[in-house]
């Protein structure tokens, strides 16, 4: 009988502890919005060999009212839906509230995802390329990195 009392006490805390963080983070940040990540730029470097290696310029936004410490990053962009550039970056500068920043990171080509991507161009029909860049920010408050996703397509007139 005193097993029983200690078991559900034991789940009785573990609940009200779970309600606690869920309500907490809602009270903490309420008003909080995703940060807006858009790529603004992409720019060859020296090849070594195969490896084909870029210059990418991204635009990050934060519009909440604290600063967005990021502790690291990674992103990769798809075109035609295959991964072409991967890269990971980390001790960046935090982005004050309510303000934007130009950072500037290197990438590497994925020669395979890039070969089956020119493939996919040159069967198209001459449309639009689709292409998408997800972004994984790590912040140093947060265990789970917040995942911005930009996508659409681009006219380039093949």
């Amino acid at each position: 009988m005193g097993q029983i009392k200690v078991t559900s006490a034991i789940k009785g805390t573990g609940l009200l502890a779970m309600v606690w963080l869920l309500t907490s983070c809602a009270i903490w940040s309420p008003g909080y919005q995703q940060p807006e990540v858009q790529l603004t730029n992409i720019e060859p470097l020296s090849r070594q060999g195969l490896e084909q290696r870029f210059l990418i310029t991204l635009n990050i936004l934060n519009s909440n009212d604290s600063a967005l410490k990021i502790s690291g990053l990674s992103y990769h962009l798809k075109l035609q839906g295959h991964k072409v550039v991967s890269g990971v970056s980390s001790g960046l500068e935090p982005i004050p509230a309510f303000s934007q920043s130009t950072i500037k990171l290197q990438a590497t080509a994925n020669i395979f995802g890039g070969f089956r991507a020119l493939e996919s161009l040159m069967s198209s029909d001459g449309g639009p390329v689709e292409f998408e860049l997800e972004t994984r920010i790590s912040t140093a408050w947060w265990k789970f990195p917040i995942t911005v996703i930009e996508s659409g397509s681009l006219d380039v007139g093949l």
